[in-house]
Parts: structure tokens; sequence; C-alpha cells
């Protein structure tokens, strides 16, 4: 049996009743808090997604692509750069999750 890599992994997210390509943001970052005033940049450690990045130059960047909606981001962050809006379960719209 092959294991999948992280990125493997991230490939196999379904969204209900949306293409990947078609994702309604759930969560707006605000990098600029990120690179100017964090003193941790903790969401680029914590996030299981790899959706934070810091670059070379320690700049952070976000992508909301691979994003499983666990939320961790959105309690490691104190600084006020996270933005979360829960996708309303109404519509049927998010990450499909098999068990749990």
């Amino acid at each position: 049996m092959n294991l999948l890599n992280l990125t493997e992994r991230l490939g196999l997210v379904s969204y209900r009743n949306q293409a990947k390509s078609e994702i309604k943001p759930h969560i707006v970052v605000d990098t600029d808090i990120c690179n100017s005033t964090c003193p941790h940049k903790c969401t680029t450690y914590v996030c299981p997604a790899n959706c934070y990045t810091m670059d070379d130059d320690g700049t952070v960047h976000f992508q909301v692509e691979d994003c499983i909606e666990c939320g961790t981001c959105m309690y490691a962050c104190d600084q006020g750069a996270v933005d979360w809006n829960y996708p309303d379960p109404e519509i049927g719209r998010g990450v499909t999750w098999n068990y749990g």
C-alpha cells in the first residue's frame, strides 16, 4: 500500500456542490497584519493543509484552495488577521467529510 503525501491527500479534498475552482472563500486573511505586526506568524506552523506559507524573506502568504475548514487558524491567530465565516449548511457548501 502506497502512502500519499500531504499534497496528494489534499488533492482528494472534495467540496459539496461546487468544483474546487468555484470555491467561495469562507475565510479572508489580512496578510498585511501577518507581515507587519504579528510577532510569531503561528498560522504558518499550525495549518495542517499548509494554506499559510512563509517565503525566504519571512513574508506570509495565504491561499484558500486547499483549506479543509478545520478552524485551527481561527483559534491560533491572536492578531485579528483571520476573518472566518463557515459555509452555510443550508445550501450544502463546504468540505465533504468522510468521518466525523
